[in-house]
């Protein structure tokens, strides 16, 4: 999406002037500004993908939910780790234990603690995509009931940031230079390039697992469940700039 922007310099107030430094200043009294917007695009392939696992459990005692939750949450990380990901690439992301509580419809009795609930989670880094489906399946099959991914990335996007703002610069000459005959007018010079704005864009396909029982530990999935289909894609990276163009009579 682009947008353009004519300023005649004999319309240009001084108090605009004075508010700001503004391309207009090195304008020739027979010269336009024209302001342009454009955003380039590029795709690339992700290289990386996180994924979230842990483990929600229920009990009576607050103790026991704890418990249970460290030896559950310690079964899921020593497969991971069995599965190849490094110690760098499990890193936890939350730790709580919450009470669970009964409350009276009639609003005559105080709120009555039945039980608690503890969860724990970890965040993996898959450094080979292909292997998010099989991480994905590792984790359930080790007992994660609250799991999330992939979420893809790209370690470095300078190259397609470099390929999108090459877009962008490519768009913005375009519109100037099509503006330019429309008006009878060529582009003389350009004043100003800006980038204000970058990001990063996926359609992503993600898979996620949720078994969460309201009560007591969920069982592990069955030993020979299937590996979930995870699609990789690609991701769109966009950069937009401003360019101040001057133009002049042919």
């Amino acid at each position: 999406m682009r947008r353009a922007l004519f300023i005649s310099l004999a319309l240009l107030g001084a108090s605009t002037a004075a508010a700001q430094t503004s391309p207009t200043e090195v304008l020739a009294p027979n010269q336009t500004l024209l302001e342009v917007r454009s955003t380039g695009q590029s795709y690339v392939a992700p290289d990386q993908a996180t994924l979230t696992g842990g483990v929600v459990t229920f009990a009576t005692t607050s103790r026991e939910a704890a418990d249970s939750n460290a030896r559950a949450m310690a079964q899921v990380v020593a497969a991971l780790k069995k599965a190849g990901v490094a110690p760098r690439d499990i890193q936890t992301q939350s730790v709580s234990l919450d009470p669970q509580s009964n409350y009276d419809r009639q609003g005559a009795e105080p709120p009555r603690i039945t039980g608690y609930q503890a969860r724990n989670a970890v965040t993996v880094r898959v450094r080979d995509v292909t292997k998010a489906s099989e991480l994905l399946t590792v984790l359930f099959e080790a007992g994660a009931n609250d799991v999330n991914g992939p979420f893809f990335s790209i370690e470095d996007d300078s190259a397609a940031v470099a390929k999108a703002r090459a877009d962008a610069v490519s768009k913005a000459k375009a519109e100037a230079d099509a503006y330019a005959t429309a008006f009878g007018m060529r582009v003389v010079k350009v004043l100003r390039i800006s980038e204000r704005q970058r990001s990063a864009t996926y359609e992503s396909i993600v898979v996620t697992g949720s078994r969460i029982r309201p009560a007591g530990a969920p069982p592990p999935p069955p030993p020979s469940m299937s590996s979930p289909a995870v699609e990789v894609g690609e991701m769109e990276q966009k950069v937009t700039i401003w360019v101040d163009f001057a133009l002049g009579p042919k």
